[in-house]
């Protein structure tokens, strides 16, 4: 439910007659909630269009995109990046009320501010509505175009998993959601000219989509152990993906899932990768990143000749300090028939890596 808690009510019935209101008897309850919070969604919808009329809304064309598949340190990543005030990004309460944040923000920051620190439920990484969140969310709230809505609705999950190359998508289709994300980005710009830092794991396979509408972007892809990467996707799957779910009662094959999602993420990235021009790339490993994080960010200025770096290193080696009792999650070992099946459908991007 957590997953499209931003949708306003009309997109809730369309999603609702789309999936035939199949919905677990044991979802009742939280689908009858989501239906009372997409109605005051739709209210503040309303507020927040009258409130637009404040801003200017400026078109910036050069974000940074961090690309990686779930579960690869993105979040890490933009946690680093964002400690750098030359840029702006989605704030979680942006993503979560992607139509009134606005509205929002102007009558009830103080209130939203206040709101305790959580721990996401499959790493433990403190959260609260100030923190950078994932624009995907608010992407599958607007445009009911995205595998999150696949989290809520499992039994057409496959539908929605053709949101995440928009391969199979009519290009009318397509361009629909491009002026949706677009615009999303500049009402989270508001008046200002900053350059947003960017983190959704969607667009690893959208490079060539995004290079359309921001020709001057730049990527940081962040890598992986591919066994670290499945531990860590299951337990998401057991978590996040699973509380989301308003057809708890549709069991479906994680181990399968993961294998099919991995491949169809990087085989779109790696046939798109090459769009990007060099100066405008770099691609670094979660090994690294963790191991060395000042300098590792130091190369991503450097390479993409992304100036500040000194300037934002105090806040940076600060944000790492307070961050250093931080103990990840011990995941089950993976069981000898899914080894094998891992090394099998993902050996080339082991060896793309250098993890064998």
């Amino acid at each position: 439910m957590d997953s499209l808690f931003g949708i306003t009510f009309s997109k809730l019935l369309t999603l609702l007659k789309e999936n035939k209101f199949s919905i677990s008897l044991n979802k009742i309850l939280f689908l009858f909630v989501l239906i009372l919070v997409s109605i005051r969604n739709s209210y503040f919808t309303r507020k927040d269009k009258k409130l637009q009329k404040k801003y200017t809304f400026t078109d910036v064309k050069e974000h940074v995109f961090i690309l990686g598949h779930w579960r690869s340190g993105t979040t890490f990543l933009h946690n680093l990046l964002i400690q750098d005030k030359q840029f702006n990004y989605p704030k979680i309460f942006e993503v979560i009320h992607p139509n009134a944040f606005l509205y929002l923000k102007e009558k009830h920051i103080k209130n939203i501010e206040k709101q305790k620190v959580t721990n996401r439920p499959m790493d433990n990484v403190k959260n609260d509505p100030m923190s950078a969140g994932e624009e995907e969310f608010a992407l599958a709230a607007l445009t009911l175009k995205s595998p999150i809505v696949g989290w809520v609705f499992p039994k057409r999950y496959e539908h929605y998993e053709e949101y995440l190359d928009f391969k199979n998508i009519e290009q009318s289709e397509l361009e629909k959601w491009k002026a949706v994300y677009i615009n999303y980005l500049k009402k989270v710009n508001g008046n200002s000219e900053k350059r947003l830092i960017l983190k959704s794991p969607t667009n690893t396979a959208r490079i060539k989509i995004l290079l359309e509408m921001f020709p001057n972007a730049k990527f940081i892809n962040i890598h992986r152990n591919p066994f670290d990467v499945y531990r860590s996707t299951v337990k998401l799957h057991n978590t996040a993906i699973k509380s989301s779910s308003l057809q708890a009662n549709f069991k479906y094959d994680i181990h399968k899932r993961i294998i099919t999602t991995y491949k169809r993420v990087y085989e779109s990235y790696f046939n798109q990768v090459n769009l990007i021009p060099k100066e405008n790339f770099i691609d670094i490993s979660f090994e690294d990143l963790e191991k060395a994080p000042v300098k590792t960010i130091g190369e991503i200025y450097s390479t993409l000749n992304v100036s500040g770096f000194e300037i934002m290193k105090p806040n940076l080696e600060k944000y790492l300090d307070s961050i250093g009792e931080y103990k990840k999650n011990k995941y089950a070992e993976i069981k000898d028939e899914y080894t094998k099946d891992i090394y099998a459908e993902w050996g080339e991007y082991f060896k793309q890596w250098n993890y064998i």
